[in-house]
């Protein structure tokens, strides 16, 4: 008997995804190795190149169609 496929959201993907690499974001933030910049803007750093991507991604979706 084969079980069926379990179908994995957008939202499960998303929070899989947030656990997976919540460590490492945490240890650019307050890890050992920042020196000069506080974990506020080491936060705002990663947001801003975030959203950078979010947009290029969007512009490509958008140039497709």
């Amino acid at each position: 008997m084969q079980l069926p496929a379990i179908e994995i959201s957008h939202a499960d993907r998303l929070s899989l995804c947030r656990r997976q690499i919540e460590e490492a974001v945490h240890q650019m933030i307050f890890g050992d190795k920042q020196v000069e910049f506080s974990p506020a803007e080491i936060a705002m750093a990663i947001a801003d190149i975030a959203d950078d991507y979010i947009l290029t991604i969007s512009k490509r979706h958008r140039a497709t169609h």
